[in-house]
């Protein structure tokens, strides 16, 4: 089932950037409401992906330090894109939670998606989060006319 997201276009005055975080709801599952959501990043400076992608892991090592991480590695998806895969666990309170982000850089523009599991629904909803990352094709969004 292909579902394209909703395009909005604003003419917005001198001084103001578009900043959208998209969010897409996933099922309710072993006690995790599944979020993904996806940050476009426009300033990327010249970055490649490696850059990207640590620059903002780094971030989150600096502010979270209680996490263990468990994947920090460049990946290519079936599609052949190489993306950079981060994944961490942590326990906040008495639940054991796992949080999984993907970099993907396209045409100088970073996209950062993100999105919390359990041990059980890392394997499995994390699947359907993988296919959908792996559907990602911002090339081919195509601006209405008329």
């Amino acid at each position: 089932m292909n579902k394209a997201g909703k395009q909005i276009y604003l003419d917005l005055p001198d001084g103001w950037e578009d900043k959208t975080i998209y969010t897409y709801m996933g099922p309710d599952d072993s006690g995790v409401q599944h979020i993904l959501t996806l940050v476009v990043d426009d300033k990327v400076d010249g970055m490649n992906l490696s850059e990207f992608a640590a620059q903002r892991i780094d971030v989150i090592k600096d502010s979270m330090a209680s996490i263990t991480v468990l994947k920090d590695e460049l990946k290519e998806l079936p599609s052949g894109r190489t993306v950079h895969e981060f994944v961490y666990k942590w326990v906040p309170a008495d639940k054991v939670i796992f949080q999984k982000f993907v970099y993907v850089l396209t045409n100088d523009v970073g996209y950062t998606f993100s999105c919390n599991f359990s041990k059980k629904t890392i394997k499995t909803i994390g699947l359907q989060v993988d296919g959908i990352i792996d559907s990602f094709n911002p090339e081919g969004i195509e601006e209405e006319t008329g």
